[in-house]
């Protein structure tokens, strides 16, 4: 009786922490907007990592923070095998 009643006790907890994690995002559509205006800024640090040599100037057209463009450049200095994440930081400097 004792391992039913733990069984039904841990399906609920699992049941109930899907639904905390699946729980949905209402404002979906505008992040794929903002997205989508990043997308040029971060495919040109994307390249810019791949080559190894970080734009200043490119990072400030792209945007306020130029983050978009800076996480491209990370992802692509990575992928390019530019070494871990502290390395590449470190040519954007």
């Amino acid at each position: 009786m004792a391992i039913v009643l733990l069984s039904t006790i841990m399906a609920s907890l699992s049941a109930g922490n899907s639904m905390v994690y699946g729980s949905s995002d209402d404002d979906d559509d505008d992040d794929n907007e903002n997205d989508n205006e990043n997308d040029p800024c971060y495919n040109a640090g994307f390249e810019a990592g791949r080559s190894g040599s970080f734009n200043q100037t490119q990072q400030s057209d792209c945007s306020n923070t130029g983050q978009a463009y800076y996480e491209g450049f990370i992802s692509g200095c990575i992928s390019s095998g530019g070494g871990e994440y502290s390395a590449c930081d470190s040519k954007t400097r």
